[in-house]
């Protein structure tokens, strides 16, 4: 794998993973269309770069660097966590959570120390429909940010998790 520095804007990266209510068919809009909408609306609102992303069926895991300082930062990942709670109609009373652990269980992140770990989550993150049995290949699943990072020169187009 390449240096993955130079795709990265300078802040605190997080992963984060938030978990998709049930969708239903008959639907007026899929959660991948409403979400990749929503993530668009909330990139204009808040100053992050989106560094990674993958949609499964019962959640969305992505990496995200927020610019500024660690106060800074915190607050802006509390933002943008509270407006991915919202896009998911994810409330303590719609949930029945008791025990106030709510965004622990819905909508969670943390920091990422370095660039290995970084390496290791985009890993992680890519490979995940894979692990997941959703396809065989990396490539075979079309809602990540696999592809821009094979054209980028990271990964090859068969890339496999055991090969990386």
């Amino acid at each position: 794998m390449t240096e993955l520095n130079r795709y990265r804007i300078h802040g605190k990266t997080y992963f984060f993973t938030l978990a998709l209510p049930e969708w239903r068919s008959g639907a007026a809009m899929h959660w991948t269309q409403a979400l990749c909408l929503e993530l668009v609306r909330i990139k204009r609102k808040y100053p992050f770069n989106l560094d990674a992303l993958v949609i499964l069926p019962k959640y969305v895991q992505g990496l995200m660097t927020l610019p500024g300082d660690a106060e800074e930062a915190g607050l802006l990942w509390q933002q943008v966590n509270n407006e991915f709670a919202e896009l998911a109609g994810l409330s303590e009373e719609q949930q029945g959570d008791e025990d106030g652990d709510f965004e622990r269980k819905r909508c969670f992140g943390y920091m990422l120390r370095d660039d290995q770990d970084f390496a290791l989550h985009l890993n992680f993150l890519h490979y995940n429909p894979v692990n997941q049995g959703l396809v065989k290949g990396v490539a075979d699943w079309p809602y990540s940010t696999f592809f821009p990072y094979v054209q980028q020169g990271v990964y090859p187009l068969s890339w496999r998790m055991d090969v990386a």
